[in-house]
Formats: C-alpha cells, sequence, structure tokens
C-alpha cells in the first residue's frame, strides 16, 4: 500500500509543476491573436477586407447605414420605413375623415343652432313700466 501511496504523490505532483507551463502557453497564444486582428472593427461588429468585402460577426447590429454591416439590415430598414409611411398615411386618412364628418354635421344643423343663444336678463336688469 506504501508503494501506490507514493505513485499517487509523484503524480499529483508532475501535474502540479506541469499545470503552470501549459497556461502560460495559453496564455501566449491567446495574447498573439489580438496583435494579429489589426482589422478596424465598426459600431455594427463589422469589417472590410483589403478587397473591400464586408465580414461581420455573429452579433452584428444594424446600427451603421451606408457602412459595413450584416446581411439584411438594408431589407430590415426597407420594412419598417415602409410601415412607417403607413401608420402616417393611415393617421392622416384618420384625421380626414373626422373632419369630414364634422363638416357634414356643421352643415346639417338647423339655423337656429348655430346661431348664438342670448342668456334672460335677470329681473332686476329689465325695467319694468310703471
Amino acid at each position: 500500500m506504501g508503494s501506490i501511496h507514493g505513485i499517487v504523490m509523484a503524480t499529483v505532483l508532475a501535474l502540479l509543476a506541469a499545470g503552470p507551463t501549459r497556461t502560460a502557453s495559453a496564455k501566449g497564444k491567446k495574447a498573439a491573436a489580438p496583435a494579429a486582428m489589426h482589422k478596424a472593427v465598426n459600431a455594427c461588429g463589422c469589417y472590410t477586407d483589403a478587397s473591400g468585402k464586408c465580414f461581420c460577426g455573429r452579433r452584428g447590429k444594424c446600427e451603421c447605414p451606408g457602412e459595413c454591416e450584416p446581411k439584411g439590415c438594408e431589407e430590415k430598414r426597407t420594412k419598417q420605413m415602409a410601415k412607417d409611411i403607413a401608420a402616417e398615411t393611415k393617421k392622416a386618412a384618420e384625421v380626414d375623415r373626422k373632419e369630414r364628418q364634422n363638416e357634414i354635421k356643421r352643415a346639417n344643423r338647423p339655423d337656429d343652432e348655430t346661431k348664438p343663444k342670448l342668456k334672460p336678463a335677470d329681473k332686476g336688469d329689465v325695467p319694468t313700466a310703471k
């Protein structure tokens, strides 16, 4: 049983000794990757290569009109503009319809309703004949 204990201890010591060298080499590789990535990424998370092609990350945003953007951003913007135009047209038609209804009501109103009504005078204001 003493020999198994010695083998386990030797294995643990070997793993502890090898552990820091592996993480140091992994850290060295990660440090080299950002240095190699010299491409300028815009606010959308995209960059343009030397030939002018646009490349975007997975989480690209549609916030850079006219610049390098993820695929489908222009279509989304066009659809949203069409929705906005339809909503504004609907509002304008509703306002126009209500205005026409008000004109019809005013035109159909009898003349006595269109004239301002006079308030009856108080008894103290009316001169009495004696």
